[in-house]
């Protein structure tokens, strides 16, 4: 009899592109800012990502019950839970974790066969005590040790308030998101409501190797849970570090917020098929005396597929002519590396918009938000991202606060279309894949 043949699955193998500003080096030596641009593969189109089979998920949803959360706040948690179980299939495993001062489990790790059990699991909760969010991030995780490597396992953190109770210090419980997702457990935290400590929740999902949202109501947080679901759906690649070597007389600065791992390494988020991401870098180059031209950088990437397979790949040495001022001026300016570094540039420069906002300091607020308008205002994404910010600074400087920080790191780690269109508004709306669209305020979801 014969054998059926194979199933056969799409290359994972990505391509990378170094992205100058301009192609060229200064004869007396200088700087150039470049992207470096990690591409998926486009899915084959007999195996669209929309028709795909979904990797089976198994998440612990951990959620803040603790005497903050009192009313409307874990009102809107709970609807987040039965939100996230309704988009989940009898493949994937849910684990319910709440916490204040104590841990309760009401929902230990199983698969979804009933949305109707997972509702009665968290029925009647009722907050109270202290936040101990250290501990009750632990919990979830602990339901998710041991999982298959073709799975994805990770932590949905939902809470309002700052740890106050078991362990607090920020590098301890970064160094246990990282211990972790070395294990093969991510952490993607929400922050709910408004007194929510984002340093903590941003910090544990950029070491937790996941992705970071906020929200008033269980009706904006949907949007960010529909982005975090069809992000894992359509994942390639995960767990991509950009290994950078300059060339003689070269020094390389990675410009933004950036996250580097003990062996000098990159860490950049996770990739979706047809999709990239991108690290901005700026060379600081010798003179180059009389030489025509100059090999400035070469990049290689690992990464992991879904079924924990090591994939690699290296792009072509950058090397470029040697020119002097009058003849660089001249050659055209790469448009998408241009967009790019100006909005890493805007979420540098809206750091310190954020402190000022922390500090009440509204008038400052109010000048220095002018200036960015002067200095961004011509990209139209960072143009809306402003108006956004100056109605929130006359509602509620901590709230803007709290945008500027989140809108500052989806500036520096997202998922781009390869073919990316240009921003004509917010695309909150948009049918494009949630992980794509560019949003004015990151906080607000979609109406329903």
């Amino acid at each position: 009899m014969p054998q059926p043949s194979p199933i056969s699955t799409p290359s994972t193998t990505p391509t990378i592109l170094i992205t100058p500003v301009t192609a060229a080096v200064p004869v007396g030596g200088g700087t150039l800012d470049l992207i470096v641009r990690v591409q998926a593969p486009d899915q084959p189109a007999d195996q669209d990502v929309a028709h795909l089979p979904s990797p089976p998920k198994r998440l612990a949803l951990v959620v803040d019950r603790s005497g903050s959360m009192s009313g409307r706040p874990l009102t809107e948690a709970l609807r987040c839970v039965e939100y996230i179980a309704s988009r989940m299939t009898p493949a994937d495993q849910l684990a319910v974790v709440l916490y204040d001062t104590q841990v309760n489990v009401p929902r230990a790790l199983a698969p979804v066969t009933s949305l109707n059990e997972v509702t009665q699991a968290i029925a009647g909760i009722e907050s109270g005590g202290s936040t101990d969010l250290f501990a009750g991030w632990e919990a979830g995780a602990n339901q998710l040790e041991g999982g298959a490597d073709n799975g994805i396992s990770r932590v949905l953190l939902l809470s309002d308030g700052q740890a106050n109770h078991g362990v607090v210090d920020l590098a301890t419980i970064e160094q246990h998101c990282q211990r972790w997702l070395a294990k093969g457990v991510s952490t993607t935290t929400v922050g709910l409501g408004q007194g929510f400590n984002e340093n903590l929740m941003v910090a544990m999902a950029r070491a937790g190797g996941g992705q970071q949202y906020y929200g008033q109501t269980a009706e904006d947080l949907h949007d960010n849970f529909d982005e975090e679901f069809s992000l894992l759906h359509a994942l390639c690649l995960r767990q991509l570090d950009l290994t950078l070597i300059p060339g003689s007389g070269v020094i390389v600065e990675a410009l933004g917020m950036v996250q580097r791992n003990t062996n000098g390494s990159y860490r950049l988020s996770d990739l979706a098929w047809g999709a990239e991401v991108w690290l901005a870098l700026r060379l600081h180059i010798s003179a180059s005396g009389t030489a025509a031209t100059r090999d400035l950088l070469a990049v290689s990437l690992q990464a992991k597929t879904l079924e924990g397979h090591i994939v690699s790949a290296n792009a072509p040495l950058l090397s470029l002519p040697v020119l002097d001022a009058a003849a660089i001026a001249a050659l055209p300016v790469d448009e998408t590396a241009q967009r790019r570094l100006l909005e890493v540039a805007f979420a540098k420069a809206s750091q310190a918009l954020r402190q000022l906002a922390h500090e009440g300091r509204a008038g400052e607020v109010r000048s220095m938000m002018a200036e960015m308008q002067a200095r961004f205002g011509h990209h139209p994404w960072l143009h809306d991202k402003l108006d956004r910010l100056r109605t929130l600074a006359e509602d509620d400087l901590e709230m803007m606060a709290k945008e500027v920080h989140y809108s500052a790191m989806r500036m520096y780690n997202r998922n781009v279309d390869k073919s990316e269109m240009a921003y004509s508004g917010d695309e909150t709306t948009f049918p494009a894949p949630a992980y794509l669209r560019k949003k004015a305020e990151e906080g607000k979801g979609r109406r329903r």
